[in-house]
């Protein structure tokens, strides 16, 4: 991402917290973020464009410290689901993105609500995965059930929590607790075959939720632009992680095992310098580049 895009969010991101999206004009954006409207137009075709711009972002970053944290541990242990599901609640905290979300809550506006709807989607199809990770291949006809229920567990715990102010309850002990009950709901669900969410509305799901795809010539590209853009004496350890990754994924057959042990080192070898957040998304593309790759993963967003 180019440091004018980066501009334009940065400036809209701190309006739609300060303002609400919807009382955020598109003039408030180009003054805050000091750029022409063509320049706007240039990186974004409206507003709503710009807020996918920010969810994106936070997704991005979510997902990568996911992998991170199932990187090099047992898939099926709870307690690495646990951390995961936490850190999207760390993320959108730290992004302040829960503000924007009760910003647009009622808004009526049809392609608004379908980014939103689109963001909490893409959740709910990881969690499913995962939960299939976790409990087996028999949750799966039950695994987007279960996914929304242990969503809906934590969502209405942790607004219970926010509006009592009750400060000594971390976010871990909320998701820890949603997954046991639901580790214990599950035999029930598989004993009953009573099923709400069915393949049809599965289905659906997956044909609304819209997943980016990930190929070995996009991330060559990705690594190929960023290299050009960093000076050689700014970060010497940073840029030999990106000719290594480039090095291995120009192989016929890239090492996945080699690319994945690099990702955390190469994302971390520029964390507090200026090309932190272009560093973030570009491993985060890696990550699912290893997991389409990977046969047993391909159904891990």
């Amino acid at each position: 991402m180019n440091k004018r895009k980066r501009q334009i969010i940065t400036a809209a991101r701190a309006l739609f917290i300060e303002k609400g999206f919807v009382d955020a004009s598109m003039n408030d954006i180009i003054s805050a973020a000091k750029i022409s409207k063509g320049t706007f137009y240039n990186h974004f075709s409206s507003k709503n464009e710009c807020l996918i711009a920010i969810l994106d972002e936070g997704r991005e970053e979510a997902s990568n410290r996911r992998h991170e944290l199932l990187y090099g541990k047992d898939p099926t242990d709870l307690e690495v689901l646990t951390q995961q599901v936490a850190v999207l609640m760390y993320v959108n905290r730290e992004h302040n993105l829960i503000q924007i979300f009760e910003s647009i809550f009622h808004s009526r506006d049809i392609e608004l609500k379908k980014i939103i709807l689109n963001y909490y989607l893409q959740e709910l199809e990881w969690l499913a995965n995962r939960l299939v990770q976790v409990f087996g291949e028999e949750v799966s006809p039950i695994s987007y059930e279960c996914a929304v229920q242990t969503l809906g567990m934590i969502n209405l715990t942790l607004r219970a929590v926010l509006i009592a102010d009750y400060k000594y309850i971390n976010r871990e002990a909320i998701v820890r607790v949603a997954l046991r009950n639901i580790s214990v709901i599950i035999p029930v669900m598989l004993e009953s075959k009573e099923i709400i969410i069915s393949t049809e509305m599965i289905n659906t799901i997956q044909n609304v939720a819209n997943f980016k795809t990930v190929n070995k010539e996009t991330v060559i590209e990705q690594l190929t632009g960023f290299k050009k853009g960093l000076a050689k004496n700014e970060t010497v350890e940073g840029l030999e992680y990106v000719e290594f990754l480039l090095e291995e994924l120009q192989r016929e057959k890239p090492k996945l095992f080699i690319i994945e042990s690099l990702l955390t080192p190469f994302r971390k070898a520029f964390v507090g310098t200026e090309h932190a957040e272009e560093a973030r998304d570009i491993a985060n593309s890696l990550w699912r580049y290893v997991k389409i790759e990977r046969p047993s993963e391909r159904c891990l967003k």
